[in-house]
C-alpha cells in the first residue's frame, strides 16, 4: 500500500487527537492526571497537522472546504482546536480540550470518508465496524440509562429531603452523595462507548447527508445528546458542577437519546411495513 502525503497527514493528524482524548477522558475519571498536561500539547500539535490535511485534500480531491457539511465542520473543529490552543492559558480552559479533542476527530474522520462511499475497502470497513459500532452504542445508552435513574433519585430525594419528608421513599433511597458518585461514574464509563460509536458511525456519514429528514435529525439527536453528556463531564471537572445541575443535564441527554432510538424503531418499522406491502 502506498500513502501519499493526505494520507500521512490524516493519519498523523487522528492519531494525535486520539491521544489527546484519550488522556481528557482519563483525566475526567480522575486518572493519569500527571499526564493531564500533555493532552493539550498533542491538540496543539493536532492543529497544524489538521490544517495541512484540509489544504492537501482540498488540492488532491478537487473539494471545496465548504462543500458538504461534514468537510465543512472539519474546517470548524479545526478553527476550534485553534482557538482553544490560543485561549487556554489566558482563560486556563485546559480541560475545555476533553470537548475540542474528540469533537475535532470525529469530523476528521467523518470528511475523510464522506467522499469514498463507493471504495470498496471503505465497504469492507464498513461491513466490519459494524458490530462495534452497534455495541459500542448499546453499551453506552445502557450506562446512559444507569446515570439517568442515578440523576433522577437524585433529584426525588434532593426533593423530599428540602421538604423534611424522611419516611416512605426517601428513606430507601441512597445518600446524595452516593447517588451524585454513582451517576458521575456511568456517565465517565459511558462517555468514551458513546464517542466509540460517533467515530466509527462517521462511516456512513455518506448516507446521512444522502439522506431525508429523519436521517439528518438522527445524526443531530446523536450529537446532541453526546455534547450534553461531555458538558456534564466538563462542567463538573472545570467548574464543580454536582448535584441538581449535572442532574439535569444528564437528564437531558438521556432524553435526545431516547429520540435517536425512537427514530431508528421508527424508521426500522416503516421499513417492515414496506417489506410487507411487497
Amino acid at each position: 500500500m502506498t500513502f501519499v502525503p493526505t494520507d500521512i497527514l490524516f493519519i498523523a493528524t487522528a492519531l494525535v487527537y486520539l491521544a489527546a482524548s484519550t488522556l481528557f477522558v482519563a483525566f475526567l475519571s480522575g486518572r493519569a492526571e500527571q499526564w493531564a498536561r500533555w493532552a493539550p500539547r498533542l491538540v496543539a500539535l493536532g492543529v497544524p497537522l489538521h490544517a495541512a490535511h484540509i489544504v492537501t485534500s482540498s488540492f488532491a480531491f478537487h473539494v471545496c472546504p465548504v462543500e458538504g457539511i461534514h468537510f465543512a465542520m472539519s474546517v470548524v473543529s479545526m478553527l476550534a482546536a485553534l482557538g482553544y490552543v490560543v485561549a487556554r492559558r489566558r482563560f486556563r480552559i485546559d480541560v475545555v480540550g476533553a470537548f475540542v479533542a474528540p469533537l475535532a476527530l470525529t469530523f476528521l474522520l467523518a470528511s475523510r470518508f464522506v467522499g469514498a462511499a463507493g471504495d470498496p475497502h471503505l465497504k469492507t470497513a464498513m461491513k466490519a465496524l459494524l458490530p462495534f459500532h452497534v455495541a459500542s452504542n448499546l453499551l453506552g445508552v445502557a450506562l446512559f440509562t444507569l446515570a439517568f435513574g442515578a440523576a433522577v433519585a437524585y433529584l426525588v430525594q434532593e426533593r423530599r429531603l428540602k421538604q423534611k419528608k424522611l419516611v416512605g421513599i426517601g428513606q430507601r433511597l441512597p445518600a446524595l452523595d452516593a447517588l451524585d458518585r454513582a451517576e458521575h461514574r456511568f456517565l465517565v464509563a459511558g462517555f468514551p462507548l458513546l464517542t466509540i460509536g460517533i467515530l466509527t458511525g462517521t462511516l456512513w456519514a455518506r448516507d446521512v447527508e444522502a439522506g431525508g429528514a429523519a436521517e439528518v435529525a438522527r445524526a443531530a439527536f446523536g450529537y446532541v445528546s453526546w455534547a450534553l453528556f461531555g458538558g456534564v463531564l466538563l462542567l463538573r471537572a472545570a467548574a464543580g458542577w454536582r448535584g441538581k445541575r449535572a442532574a439535569y443535564g444528564t437528564i437531558a441527554g438521556f432524553g435526545f437519546t431516547l429520540l435517536v432510538l425512537l427514530l431508528y424503531i421508527v424508521r426500522d418499522a416503516a421499513a417492515a411495513s414496506a417489506m410487507a406491502v411487497r
